[in-house]
């Protein structure tokens, strides 16, 4: 089972995705593809709309599953 597999398993479930140099993202997980995957996570600064961000997997350190 690949990375992506098991990631793949918890879609729409909220995650924590941690990086060295960057502040967490914490969001629902939208989608997973070989390299790269999809999470929506909610402007913390403004009363706006969630936004979905990229992330390259192999930028990250580690993810946590929340819910």
């Amino acid at each position: 089972m690949s990375f992506a597999d098991l990631l793949a398993s918890f879609i729409g479930r909220t995650i924590e995705v941690y990086f060295t140099s960057n502040p967490p993202y914490v969001g629902q997980l939208i989608s997973v593809d070989d390299c790269i995957f999809t999470v929506q996570i909610n402007n913390t600064y403004y009363y706006s709309p969630p936004v979905i961000v990229t992330i390259v997997a192999d930028q990250v350190d580690y993810i946590r599953v929340v819910a």
